[in-house]
Order: C-alpha cells, then sequence, then structure tokens
C-alpha cells in the first residue's frame, strides 16, 4: 500500500465543511483553533456563504480545513508518502508536506485569493468545463477562438474533462467551436473569472513576492506540481507560474500511479478530485483505492479501509 494526500481546490467550498469533525474530533479541532486564531474561520465556513463562495475568503478557509482533517488522519497513524492538490490544493499539499508552518500557509492563501479576486474583478471573463473531447481538439478550438480574446485551457482534470478558460468573447467562440468539433457538452462554470489564464499575469509579481516571503522548510515528501505533473525543487517557480498555466492535475496522478501510488486519500471538501482519479485510473488500466475525509462518517470510513488493509 502506498498512500497519497490529494488536496482539494477552490469551488469545493460548502457552508458548514469541517463543522462535523470540528465537534467531533480533538485532533481536528487543535488545528482548526490554531487557523482560527486572529481570523475568522468560524464565520466563514459555518456563517457567510457570501463570504465563502468569494475567491478572497474560500482559498484560505480551504487549507485550514484541509490541515485540520491530516492532523486527524496523522493521529491515526495514516501518513502520505506523497501528496498532490487541484490548483489551490497544491499549497495544503505542501502545507502537509511540511514546506511551511500551519500561518504560513494561511497567510500565503489569503494573499494568493485576494490577489486573484482583485486582478480577475478588472475583467470580463470566466471558465466552461469541457466534456468528452480529446485534448488536442480543444486546444484547437481555444486557438481558433483567440483572434477575438484570450482563451485556453486552465485545468486538464481528467480523460474526458478539460476546463478552458478566457475574456468572455473568446471564451464563448471556443465553446461553440468544441460543441461543433463534437464534444458531449459544455458546461459554465460559476467563478469570479478566468483563473489559470494570462489574465492573472498582473498578479504574479504580488504572488512571486509573498512565496519569496516565506520559510521555507525541504518538502518531507515529494509534491507533484500542477505545472509539470513532475516534483521540483524549485517550488517558488513553479507556484508562481501555476497561476497562469493549465493545472496538469491527470499527468500528476498518472506520474504517480507509475511511482507505485495505489491509495489516493482525497482531503477537504466534496469528492471532486476522487471522480477525477478513478476516471485516470480507468483509462490507464490501474487499480487503485479511492477514499475520502470530509466528515466524520467518510474519516471513520477511510480509517477503516486503511488500517484494515481493505485495499
Amino acid at each position: 500500500m502506498k498512500i497519497a494526500f490529494v488536496f482539494a481546490g477552490q469551488g469545493s467550498q460548502y457552508l458548514g465543511m469541517g463543522k462535523d469533525c470540528l465537534e467531533n474530533s480533538n485532533s481536528f479541532k487543535e488545528v482548526f483553533d490554531v487557523c482560527n486564531k486572529n481570523n475568522d474561520l468560524v464565520h466563514v465556513c459555518f456563517e457567510n456563504s457570501e463570504r465563502l463562495n468569494t475567491t478572497r475568503d474560500a482559498q484560505w478557509a480551504i487549507y485550514s480545513i484541509s490541515m485540520a482533517a491530516v492532523n486527524m488522519l496523522k493521529n491515526e497513524g495514516i501518513h502520505p508518502e506523497g501528496c498532490i492538490g487541484l490548483s489551490l490544493g497544491e499549497y495544503s499539499a505542501y502545507g502537509c508536506a511540511g514546506a511551511y508552518s500551519i500561518e504560513e500557509g494561511i497567510a500565503l492563501t489569503k494573499k494568493r485569493g485576494a490577489l486573484m479576486q482583485e486582478t480577475i474583478e478588472k475583467t470580463t471573463s470566466g471558465m466552461a468545463a469541457i466534456l468528452s473531447l480529446s485534448a488536442d481538439k480543444i486546444e484547437q478550438a481555444c486557438l481558433d477562438a483567440s483572434d477575438v480574446g484570450i482563451v485556453s485551457v486552465a485545468n486538464y482534470n481528467a480523460p474526458d474533462q478539460i476546463v478552458i478558460t478566457g475574456e468572455e468573447a473568446a471564451l464563448e467562440k471556443a465553446i461553440q467551436n468544441c460543441i461543433d468539433l463534437g464534444a458531449r457538452r459544455a458546461i459554465r462554470l460559476q467563478v469570479s473569472g478566468a483563473f489559470h489564464s494570462t489574465l492573472l499575469n498582473l498578479a504574479k509579481d504580488e504572488l512571486r513576492k509573498a512565496l519569496n516571503e516565506v520559510k521555507w522548510n525541504k518538502p518531507q515528501l515529494p509534491v507533484y506540481t500542477n505545472l509539470t505533473g513532475e516534483v521540483t525543487d524549485n517550488i517558488v517557480d513553479s507556484l508562481t507560474e501555476q497561476l497562469v498555466s493549465p493545472v496538469r492535475f491527470q499527468k500528476g496522478i498518472e506520474k504517480m500511479m507509475e511511482d507505485g501510488f495505489d491509495t489516493f486519500i482525497e482531503i477537504g471538501p466534496k469528492t471532486t478530485c476522487s471522480s477525477f482519479i478513478k476516471k485516470i485510473a480507468q483509462a490507464n488500466e490501474k487499480i487503485v483505492t479511492i477514499c475520502n475525509v470530509d466528515d466524520v462518517k467518510s474519516f471513520e470510513k477511510t480509517k477503516e479501509m486503511i488500517q484494515g488493509g481493505q485495499v
């Protein structure tokens, strides 16, 4: 059994996330209280859906809940041999790997969320998930729409789901191009703008500055990056470029499978990453175990599976 921790990204948040664990787990509460100190995590997670659904607050809130859930697992003797995250989740992955303190992780994800929101609010842009169309055709659809604005691939999530991102006119044209090329469906995402696009270039310098201010430790575990799907020593450069580059989640999971990972535990709200991993495994004819920690029930099920060797 080779265990990977997989961390959820923005968009997975929901009002009340973490409350069940907070009320029933001392190990979760231990880290939650650290995250809540001098912050308003209780208010954001449990009381104010408007704030929770902003980029500014969603990112640090998801990071906090994820780190508290990691503590639950580790206190039960469940430890990963590697980590990966989906976009924002990569910051949780580095936090889990000990690359920085919990407090620095909160400050960093707060800064990233604020920068992204402030930059993207100046644009008219969006994102869309394209279902059941090959990557090369989606890339061509974006290229053919670039005459009217910026549009590109944002996420290579799974074999049958790729997300595109860009300015409104170009995005609409690229969506229609994808439909014309045979996509089963195109779904507009409820996001504030075109993340993982060059429209965020204006935020890169400030993000790099924030990353350079972190007191970095050498990660105790390999973290498979969104930028290349590989592990890197150039973490600041990688996370800076990740802001404006496609998330290569599928490539990262495939690399982990090649490296022998056969058990994937998704940590954080919902099970979006789990569904992607299942499809990636099927496409690569790999047999893997996928479980998650979102609440007490899912935690107990995961603990039973891992400790009982039912993998």
